[in-house]
């Protein structure tokens, strides 16, 4: 099974009957003044997303997801779940991670990271860095292991998907869940993407769609945001206590697994 995220086409859908629908196409001049025009306008969305997203200092969040997955055929399958996740900058979080195919925790404390798989009954702790950037750079890094959402991190940095953009447009105004957002679409090498991003004093981004344009399935990745900016927690939530008959296991390192 081939495994990759996906996005979402620009177009949109305007009712051409009763029951009928045509896609809208935006001819070549539209597309030139979209891409040149609003390129600044877009960009600066995603500048203003992540300084706010920086001045956070404590945030919880409802990922609903879905997932294509495709098969050696090339049909594709969906697989839906949902994703929990309370940080405080900067050295505390707890994801819990809930789908179709797996459930699993990520827990760190500023010292320790740990991975509980609960259908797996085990667990793997690791030392950590001081910061969740950090955190996230390490397991990407060393173990291969990509935490959800840890984009939500990067924006702003010098990781943030930015720098490798080929293309930028704002789409429009939009609604997600009833809340006003701008519509953004952007392209970098093999992928398109697209990010909601509310309107206003809180420019939180409310969901994005991911494509892979390297499978020619173009499997999508879509996940859909609520936002808790004064989540109610304590230091317990983010230390890992082992339940009964549960085992550790080693974290491998990516250099190691690829010497078996």
């Amino acid at each position: 099974m081939r495994a990759s995220f996906s996005t979402v086409v620009v177009a949109m859908l305007l009712i051409g009957g009763p029951v009928a629908f045509r896609p809208h196409v935006l001819t070549a001049a539209q597309q030139a003044t979209t891409n040149t025009a609003l390129n600044k306008e877009a960009l600066a969305a995603l500048d203003r997303m992540g300084t706010y997203l920086r001045s956070l200092k404590a945030f919880q969040i409802e990922a609903v997801t879905s997932t294509e997955h495709v098969l050696e055929d090339g049909q594709k399958v969906q697989f839906s779940g949902m994703t929990t996740l309370v940080a405080r900058m900067p050295d505390r979080l707890l994801i819990e991670e809930t789908s179709d195919r797996r459930e699993r925790s990520y827990i760190y404390d500023g010292k320790q990271f740990t991975v509980y798989a609960r259908r797996a009954r085990s667990y793997a702790t690791v030392p950590a860095p001081a910061t969740i950037p950090l955190l996230a750079d390490v397991l990407d890094e060393k173990f291969g292991l990509n935490l959800p959402l840890e984009d939500l991190f990067r924006w702003g940095g010098p990781k943030a998907k930015t720098a490798a953009l080929t293309s930028a447009m704002y789409v429009g105004p939009s609604q997600v869940g009833g809340i006003t957002c701008g519509h953004y679409a952007f392209r970098q090498e093999g992928l398109d993407w697209q990010v909601w991003i509310q309107l206003g004093d809180y420019p939180l981004p409310r969901k994005f769609v991911l494509t892979t344009l390297t499978d020619e399935a173009r499997p999508q990745y879509v996940a859909t945001y609520t936002w808790n900016l004064a989540p109610s927690f304590n230091d317990g939530a983010f230390t890992f206590v082992a339940p009964s008959g549960v085992g550790r296991v080693k974290m491998v390192e990516t250099s190691q697994a690829g010497e078996k």
